[in-house]
C-alpha cells in the first residue's frame, strides 16, 4: 500500500456574490493548484467533485466541471456529505491513492450559494436533516446550532462569552485573509451586543452565505517525492456518521 502526501492547492476568495458560473468558480480553484503541482490535465487520474446540493441548478457537477476543467476521459465522481463534503472527498481520494487504483487524484469542493435567496438556502439547509421529523417543524441551520449550544451550556457550564471569544477569534484572522468573507475584526462587546438570530446564537456567531471553492491534489509517494521537496504527508483520517434526527442523539 502506498503512502500518499498532497502536492498542490488552491483557493478561490470566498464573496458573497460570485458573478460568473461554477464552472468559472471550480476552474480559479483548479488552476491555482494545478500551477502549484505542476502537473498538466491529463496527468490527473481522477477527479472527486464535491458541494452540498441544490444551491446552484446544475444536477450533474462532477460531469460538468470535468469537462470545463480538460480532465475526461478520466473518472470523475460526484460526494456529499452536506457541510462536510469536501472532508469525505479527501478521504476517498485518499483511499484510491493508496489502494494504488490511481497515482494522482483531484478533490474540488465548491459552493455557489448566491444563485438563490437566502431564505431558500435556508429552506435547502434545513432539508439537510429530517424531513419527516424535523425540517416541517421550521428548523434551519441556526436553529439546530442554537439547541447545540443551549445542551453544550448545560453539560460543560460553558457561557455566552465563550462562544463569543470564538467569533473574536475567528475574525481575528479573517481580517489579516485576503479570501475571507470578512476580513474586519470585531470586539467581544460587539459581538454579544448583536442581535439575536436563535437564542443563544447572535448575528456574529453565524455565518453568511457565501461563493468559494477549493482544490486539493493527492499523490502516490513515488509521484510526490519527484514533484516535490517536501510534500504534506496524509499521516490519517477519520469519518462517522449519527442519527439523521437531533432528537435521537446524546
Amino acid at each position: 500500500m502506498k503512502e500518499v502526501a498532497l502536492v498542490g492547492v488552491g483557493q478561490t476568495a470566498f464573496v458573497r456574490g460570485y458573478e460568473g458560473s461554477i464552472r468559472e468558480l471550480a476552474f480559479d480553484a483548479y488552476k491555482e493548484a494545478m500551477l502549484d503541482a505542476g502537473l498538466k490535465a491529463d496527468e490527473i487520474g481522477a477527479s472527486i467533485i464535491c458541494s452540498a446540493p441544490e444551491y446552484d441548478k446544475q444536477r450533474t457537477p462532477a460531469g460538468t466541471l470535468a469537462e470545463y476543467l480538460g480532465l475526461n476521459p478520466k473518472p470523475t465522481f460526484y460526494i456529499e456529505t452536506v457541510c462536510s463534503s469536501s472532508s469525505s472527498g479527501l478521504r476517498v481520494a485518499y483511499a484510491m491513492v493508496k489502494s494504488g487504483l490511481h497515482d494522482i487524484v483531484l478533490v474540488l469542493g465548491f459552493q455557489k450559494m448566491s444563485e438563490i435567496s437566502s431564505a431558500d438556502s435556508q429552506e435547502r439547509m434545513g432539508r439537510g436533516s429530517d424531513i419527516m421529523w424535523e425540517a416541517p417543524f421550521g428548523t434551519m441551520m441556526p436553529a439546530y446550532y442554537a439547541m447545540h449550544a443551549r445542551a453544550h451550556f448545560q453539560r460543560y457550564g460553558t457561557k455566552e462569552e465563550d462562544l463569543g471569544l470564538i467569533r473574536v477569534k475567528a475574525a481575528t484572522y479573517g481580517a489579516i485573509n485576503k479570501k475571507a468573507v470578512y476580513q474586519k475584526g470585531v470586539t467581544l462587546d460587539q459581538v454579544l451586543t448583536a442581535d439575536v438570530i436563535a437564542s443563544p446564537l447572535k448575528r456574529f456567531d453565524c455565518c453568511a452565505n457565501a461563493d468559494g471553492a477549493s482544490c486539493l491534489i493527492v499523490a502516490s509517494k513515488d509521484r510526490a517525492t519527484s514533484m516535490r521537496k517536501k510534500p504534506v504527508w496524509i499521516l490519517g483520517g477519520r469519518a462517522a456518521t449519527t442519527t439523521i434526527t437531533m432528537s435521537r442523539r446524546e
